[in-house]
């Protein structure tokens, strides 16, 4: 009994900490179609196909440019940007912050003693640095298509308050018609959205010492969020990926709190068994 108190505190105190409240986020575009087979968004004409999906955490934007031209194009990823409110954030950052932690130990060894020892010493410290990035500029030969995925839009919940939600019934998936449950859902257009923003292309081609530039914005914004304890690929519609939803989630309080309580039961747990040990040893 003693030798699965520890294991099971263990396993309780790793399932509370699993816990987390989800937020879902449904995107809509003003000028692009949505693909109904990936739900990547669409744009597309005579010299260009773009497709943007925002599947994942905290909202990335994977954009996948496709040259439908005979000649070369290029994307000059310097000079195009995802905007938000009125912040343009680059494709591709100039420079990079490098955060980290560094521990060594070193064993200073002497000649000819007997028997063999070392001696240890540590080094530890904080890597703080900035690493220069190379301007990009991708080079699109004929029918070719090259994906970018750089940047990511939201970093933990979206800002909605509670009065916008609703109790809204969404169907589990895999479940009968009448698997229904209720889920807290809000819905926005462009103007109250909490998170709008275009995103803006440069193309150009070259034709001897000359080249001709071409910009291409598209516009997006949340449209619907909702939130839930259960994953969201329990829900119909988001059983998988999609381009068109993007997912945030946070520990809920309970979790944290029984998380510390749990820990708390681990450490007294291991306390005591030591004792008793301790105690047997005599």
């Amino acid at each position: 009994m003693k030798k699965l108190l520890l294991p099971a505190v263990l396993l309780f105190t790793i399932a509370l900490a699993s816990c987390s409240r989800y937020q879902v986020n449904v995107i809509s575009s003003t000028n692009s179609r949505q693909n109904q087979e990936s739900g990547d968004f669409e744009f597309e004409n005579d010299s260009v196909k773009i497709s943007y999906s925002f599947y994942g955490s905290d909202a990335p934007v994977q954009v996948t440019v496709y040259n439908k031209l005979d000649k070369p194009q290029y994307v000059d990823w310097q000079k195009s940007a995802v905007i938000v409110g009125n912040e343009a954030i680059s494709y591709t950052p100039d420079k990079i912050n490098i955060n980290g932690n560094v521990a060594a130990q070193t064993n200073t060894y002497k000649a000819f003693s007997t028997p063999v020892t070392g001696t240890p010493s540590y080094t530890s410290g904080n890597i703080n640095a900035v690493a220069s990035l190379p301007q990009s500029t991708t080079f699109l030969p004929p029918h070719t298509q090259s994906t970018m995925a750089t940047v990511r839009l939201a970093n933990g919940f979206l800002p909605v308050p509670d009065s916008a939600y609703k109790k809204v019934r969404m169907l589990h998936s895999g479940y009968d018609p009448n698997g229904f449950t209720k889920v807290n859902t809000a819905y926005f257009e462009q103007v109250n959205s909490p998170l709008a923003f275009k995103s803006y292309l440069t193309f150009y081609t070259v034709d001897g010492s000359q080249t001709s530039p071409v910009v291409y914005q598209q516009s997006f914004y949340v449209s619907k969020t909702f939130t839930t304890l259960m994953s969201p690929t329990n829900f119909a519609g988001f059983e998988q990926k999609r381009g068109y939803y993007f997912v945030t989630s946070k520990a809920t309080g309970y979790a944290k709190t029984m998380t510390v309580v749990g820990a708390a039961a681990l450490i007294g747990g291991a306390a005591a068994v030591a004792d008793k040990n301790h105690e047997g040893s005599r």
